[in-house]
Parts: structure tokens; C-alpha cells; sequence
């Protein structure tokens, strides 16, 4: 059962409740706006004796983010190297800096060493925390 709420009675029919509404909204007297205000007057925000200003590209190639470099969640050599070398070599480094690391310096056979260190910490369900962090670096 539908509970008719409005100032209409329900009962009216439909055509004449819409006539009622569009009698009462023909008597309705709207204000007109007032007029737009003058735009302000342009002037040089910057005055000229400062200095002009950096673009976003300069601001970010002076001033690098240094945000903190964590591996994916991906459980691989890769990432298993990644957090034993934040734990034990270098707990502020940087992604260039793992990437030197891990491409210049360890030679394919250490990736390999993690590689499979990785695969069997997964299938013996050892990756945690404490086993990761403070295992050996090859």
C-alpha cells in the first residue's frame, strides 16, 4: 500500500494533481540574479626583482624523493636478494643502487644461488621474516 504524503490529495487523479502542480509553479516569481561582479584587476603576481620560478621538472631532478625501496610481494631470488641486501648491506639503499648491485656485482651464478634458495623457501613454506632478513648473502 502506497502512503501518499504530498499536499495533493491522492485521490485526485492524475491528470489533475499534474495541472495543480503546473499552476502553482506557474505562480512562483523568481528574483533575477544580480549582475556578475568586475573581474579584478590583473597585475604581476611575481614582482620583478624575485627570482623566477622552477618548473616541476627542474624541482625534481634537483630534489629526488628518497622513498623507501621495498621488493614486490612476489617470492623470488630476486626479491629474496633485495631483502637480505636491506638488512645486512645497505638498510637506506635505493633501487639504482640494488640494481648495480645485483646486475654488476654478484656474478649469474649468486642469482642462481637465490633463485633456488627462493623456490625452496616457498615449497618448504619458509618464507618468513627472521629465515629472509637473516640468511646468508651469496
Amino acid at each position: 500500500m502506497i502512503l501518499c504524503k504530498s499536499l495533493i490529495d491522492c485521490r485526485t487523479p492524475i491528470h489533475s494533481r499534474r495541472a495543480l502542480l503546473a499552476s502553482a509553479a506557474a505562480k512562483v516569481k523568481i528574483t533575477p540574479l544580480p549582475p556578475n561582479p568586475e573581474p579584478p584587476v590583473k597585475s604581476d603576481p611575481v614582482p620583478s626583482c624575485a627570482p623566477e620560478a622552477k618548473t616541476s621538472t627542474e624541482l625534481s631532478s634537483e630534489t629526488p624523493k628518497k622513498t623507501k625501496f621495498r621488493p614486490s610481494g612476489t617470492k623470488n631470488g630476486r626479491n629474496l636478494c633485495i631483502l637480505r641486501w636491506l638488512k645486512q648491506v645497505n638498510a637506506n639503499g635505493q633501487k639504482e643502487e640494488f640494481r648495480t648491485y645485483y646486475e654488476k656485482t654478484l656474478t649469474a651464478t649468486q642469482r642462481e644461488d637465490y633463485d633456488n634458495e627462493a623456490r625452496q623457501l616457498v615449497k618448504d613454506n619458509g618464507w618468513v621474516k627472521v629465515t629472509i632478513e637473516n640468511g646468508k648473502l651469496h
